[in-house]
């Protein structure tokens, strides 16, 4: 029997789908001063690449499996010879593959299966992307521009876009986690290297308060050395205590996750605690995170995994004035906060929420449970998902608001470029912007919020 073909990775619904109207979502909130889109994770090896490699092996079918009981009926008579046959069972369709195709570094990615309908309301969001280059999308006018000179070699790619004063800070890495790293300042009408490092940068974080961005510095390869910041466009650099993991920075005060590397069961757990920049003394301790999201100057985290008797604990920590706050919401047991983006008015935080999956929790090839894009209302406590987008368990999505926090930006890693998807309160499902990134992603598309 010949085998079912990929289920396509993009569907379109048709033109008649009624889209909630304009006038039904009123707020703007505040312009988004910081923040990424994302936490691009603290461990100091991030991609595990010959694992990810066995994964081009992996048949999702079962994660996706169906239950389809076919009819069966049949009208039975004392007259046999009259009653006509019965109908031949339904045959049950097996369940395709979960679709991919090539990626970066050579490696064959499973990608995001979305039923979109086309949007035809206006935005006003604009964005950068980054992959092999940096692009500047304008959403409503459906144009996408490259920024000049800035085309990457075979094997290197920007894996996170930081905002700066007027400009962006492009992070460069390469395929393997060994390789060394550089930071590109991109301006609308150049780009130019900022900082070409003989170690690896895991991460960029900026400075809420005045625009700064510091480049994390670590080892090329596991040690207990200290990690490094470097100030750009600088000139500081700070070597923090052996044992610390910078989350975020406001001012001279950084948070930090404190732990050793036998206690850290991810890159986002350990215990949070301040530490001063200037004086180079560590601060009060703030609180124990299982996992965590920076962004928009704030904070959040879950202190531990949620549970099926009990409410989940999500702390909020304002980095600006230091104010915690402790709210308990009825969430999933698969939450995890970490790769979120949160609204530039800190009442929403959108992440990847991992479906309820009742079988093996992850396969021999490490292959789990899809997510879905899901949004939490921090004041109400309203769990909204955006439907319409399914991510396999080995990808996420670039999330970021737009800058007046109206919009919630979803760039998936397709099979021609980055696919860019809208989504606000009150839709059922997600909207195709019509604009698509022409670049190769090293894994979850970057993307950054521009002023409109």
């Amino acid at each position: 029997m010949p085998s079912e073909p990929d289920p396509p990775s993009f569907v379109v619904l048709p033109e008649e789908y009624d889209e909630p109207s304009p006038a039904d979502h009123g707020d703007t909130g505040r312009a988004r001063r910081a923040g990424p889109g994302w936490l691009t994770g603290l461990a100091r090896h991030r991609r595990a690449r010959g694992a990810a490699a066995a994964l081009a092996c992996v048949v999702a079918g079962g994660f996706m499996a169906v239950a389809v009981t076919s009819e069966r009926s049949a009208v039975r008579t004392a007259a046999p010879a009259a009653q006509p046959p019965a109908p031949a069972s339904s045959a049950v369709a097996a369940p395709g593959p979960w679709p991919r195709a090539p990626g970066a570094c050579g490696i064959q990615r499973y990608l995001p299966i979305v039923t979109t309908a086309p949007l035809r309301a206006s935005t006003g969001v604009r964005i950068q992307v980054g992959g092999q280059s940096v692009h500047t999308a304008d959403l409503d006018a459906k144009s996408v521009t490259a920024a000049p000179g800035l085309q990457l070699s075979s094997g290197h790619f920007v894996s996170q876009l930081a905002p700066g004063n007027g400009l962006s800070y492009a992070l460069v890495q390469g395929c393997e986690s060994t390789e060394t790293s550089s930071v590109l300042r991109v301006n609308t009408d150049s780009s130019s290297l900022v900082l070409a490092s003989d170690r690896h940068i895991e991460t960029l974080l900026t400075d809420g308060r005045n625009g700064v961005v510091w480049a994390v510095q670590v080892a090329d390869i596991a040690t207990d050395e200290p990690i490094t910041l470097v100030q750009l466009p600088g000139p500081g650099v700070v070597r923090l205590p052996v044992g610390l993991s910078p989350v975020a920075v406001w001012g001279n005060q950084l948070i930090a996750l404190a732990t050793t590397a036998g206690e850290r069961r991810s890159p986002s757990s350990g215990t949070l605690v301040r530490y001063d920049l200037s004086t180079r003394r560590m601060g009060p301790r703030i609180g124990r995170a299982s996992s965590l999201t920076a962004d928009a100057g704030m904070l959040l985290w879950i202190d531990q995994p949620c549970s099926l008797v009990a409410a989940c604990a999500v702390h909020s920590y304002d980095l600006a004035t230091g104010a915690l706050r402790v709210r308990e919401y009825t969430l999933p047991v698969e939450t995890s906060l970490t790769g979120g983006a949160i609204s530039p008015d800190g009442a929403r935080v959108a992440f990847a929420l991992e479906r309820v999956y009742e079988g093996q929790r992850v396969d021999a090839d490490g292959f789990g449970p899809p997510s879905d894009v899901a949004v939490l209302n921090l004041d109400t406590g309203a769990l909204e998902k955006v439907g319409g987008v399914k991510l396999p368990a080995t990808e996420k999505a670039g999330l970021t608001f737009s800058s007046r926090g109206d919009w919630l930006v979803i760039a998936l890693n397709q099979r021609h470029g980055a696919e860019v998807l809208v989504w606000r309160q009150g839709q059922t499902r997600a909207l195709r912007s019509g604009v698509r990134i022409p670049d190769q992603m090293l894994e979850a598309p970057p993307v950054l919020a521009l002023s409109s």
